[in-house]
């Protein structure tokens, strides 16, 4: 979560710069809007009382990380476009790459329902669901001064080759990715890892 917040912070503004990471163990997170408390009892509901619960700086809801893949998107945001046509760009880049690795899969064509505390509790409209409309990958987005954040967690039946097949779906749709992770930016994230492990950050709602 640190770094992924010192790269929207220092990448350069006309960059686009894609992120895969792992989790050492059990974890969730929830977005910035949601409560400590409903974050924890959903960890407890789960039977993984030992996760490691995390805000995110994104919005969205509560994610379990317990064997998805995950990756995180920093590109410039234009003022005129909206959340949706984000949400859009960004899965159907992944659609792609899940076609071509030949998982079945479509962008989610109904209307959002109620929005639920849970991120995978049912989709949304330009989610990405398999044949049955369960839903795959699911993301949440933050802007900041003209650049933005996505961070995703995709639930695929295999991870055997979905990375570069990600990467190269999202290519088409956003052109060039940066993909290395700079200096200045893992100095960056030293210093705001602290804030995320922080009751302050944590349990202000």
């Amino acid at each position: 979560m640190a770094l992924d917040e010192a790269v929207l912070s220092g990448a350069p503004p006309d960059s686009t710069v894609l992120r895969f990471y792992r989790w050492a163990g059990p974890a969730l997170t929830f977005g910035y809007s949601q409560a400590w408390t409903a974050a924890c009892a959903a960890a407890q509901s789960a039977g993984i009382p030992e996760a490691q619960v995390v805000r995110r700086s994104t919005g969205g809801g509560i994610v379990f990380h317990d064997g998805d893949l995950t990756f995180s998107l920093v590109f410039p945001w234009p003022r005129l476009s909206p959340p949706c046509e984000i949400y859009e760009k960004v899965h159907r880049g992944a659609l792609e790459g899940l076609k071509a690795v030949g998982l079945a899969a479509s962008l989610w064509p109904g209307k959002a329902p109620a929005r639920q505390a849970a991120c995978f509790s049912g989709p949304e409209t330009s989610d990405l669901v398999d044949g049955r409309g369960r839903k795959l990958l699911g993301g949440a987005l933050r802007r900041r001064l003209g650049r933005g954040l996505y961070q995703g967690s995709l639930r695929a039946p295999r991870r055997n080759g979905l990375e570069p097949a990600i990467r190269r779906g999202l290519s088409h749709r956003w052109g060039d990715l940066d993909l290395g992770v700079e200096e200045s930016w893992l100095a960056a994230a030293q210093g705001l890892a602290g804030k995320y492990s922080s009751e302050a950050w944590n349990k202000r709602r």
